[in-house]
């Protein structure tokens, strides 16, 4: 659930950013992000994560979005292989966003490194990225990253 309560984060972000002018339109967004299949408790904790997150009144967040982030760090060869294209595009969208900071980014790109040599999908980039996002410092399910990727988990006997 945390993942798809980022998903909605990132799309409020992308929306308001965009209708700034049309800032007292926060019920039109609820009404697309029902239709879109979230329910009003993942809506409604993306709302108040968000709002705590810029720690302002909902105008001030309206009209002062934080400025795009100027700077990208750029990946290892053994990164890029790592992350597929969606995946990394979600995780600048998150820095852009100033919705993790560079330390964030880096802890993403460590917890994607435990992966090994198989590359993560936009998916689970979402796993992994809310985990640190919403401060959950448990390694995400790794079952249910695994079973994302259509493997099952390797045995040692």
């Amino acid at each position: 659930m945390r993942d798809r309560i980022l998903e909605i984060v990132v799309f409020l972000m992308d929306n308001m950013r965009d209708n700034t002018a049309r800032s007292g339109e926060a019920d039109d967004f609820s009404a697309t992000l029902k239709t879109m299949g979230y329910s009003d408790n993942e809506i409604s904790s993306a709302y108040f994560w968000l709002m705590n997150r810029f720690d302002d009144t909902p105008e001030q967040l309206f009209s002062e979005f934080p400025e795009a982030h100027i700077g990208n760090r750029i990946l290892s060869s053994s990164e890029r292989v790592r992350l597929s294209t969606e995946a990394y595009g979600f995780l600048i969208k998150l820095l852009n966003h100033s919705l993790i900071d560079t330390e964030q980014f880096e802890d993403i790109l460590e917890r994607v490194a435990v992966f090994g040599s198989e590359t993560v999908s936009a998916d689970q980039m979402k796993l992994i990225a809310s985990s640190v996002v919403f401060n959950e410092f448990e390694e995400p399910d790794g079952d249910e990253l695994i079973e994302q990727m259509g493997k099952s988990p390797n045995q040692v006997n």
